[in-house]
């Protein structure tokens, strides 16, 4: 198991960098459906990256916190109240990253292609982080501990990606976002 304590630099890189080459935006409408399908897709990565750094984001201030504070009473009140809330938070990204796989999963592409196989790649990170969830819902004392096969899923995925051709402006796109 990793310490997500040690770790959360590493993973905000780390989701950056697949956001950045995934391209912007959160959730898409049935409107927004007839875009290119590769856009679809990079909004749902980017969608889904966004709620699984929020859940590390609030875990590792709230940790800080804990650390930040002299008092051991009100150390022990703070991680209380963590705990209490962990499986709340875990639940919450745990929806959100589940709705992104769900767009993820239903862009239209070729079988096959170097597109579908990012896509692929990316849904079994997505699974792996639901697991880590699941297991935090059940024992939130976990909560500082990630399984390697998330951060193995998150290299397969951004592979995969880096192997997608992407055109001159999703390029562009993701030039922008590594500017931000």
């Amino acid at each position: 198991m990793l310490n997500l304590r040690n770790h959360r630099v590493l993973l905000s890189v780390a989701g950056a960098l697949v956001v950045a080459g995934a391209g912007s935006g959160i959730a898409w409408s049935e409107a927004e459906r007839t875009r290119e399908p590769a856009d679809v897709l990079l909004d749902a990565v980017e969608h889904s990256e966004s709620s699984m750094r929020g859940y590390i984001d609030e875990v590792s201030d709230r940790l800080d916190e804990i650390e930040a504070t002299a008092d051991g009473e009100q150390q022990e009140e703070l991680a209380t109240a963590l705990m209490t809330d962990v499986p709340g938070l875990a639940e919450q990204a745990r929806s959100a990253t589940l709705d992104a796989k769900d767009d993820a999963k239903a862009v239209p592409l070729k079988d096959g292609g170097k597109l579908d196989a990012a896509r692929d790649a990316y849904v079994a990170h997505i699974d792996a982080w639901v697991a880590e969830y699941d297991q935090t819902i059940v024992a939130p004392a976990g909560v500082v501990e990630i399984d390697p096969r998330v951060n193995n899923t998150f290299d397969e995925a951004v592979a995969a990606f880096d192997e997608a051709v992407l055109d001159a402006d999703r390029e562009r796109r993701m030039e922008q976002l590594l500017a931000d």
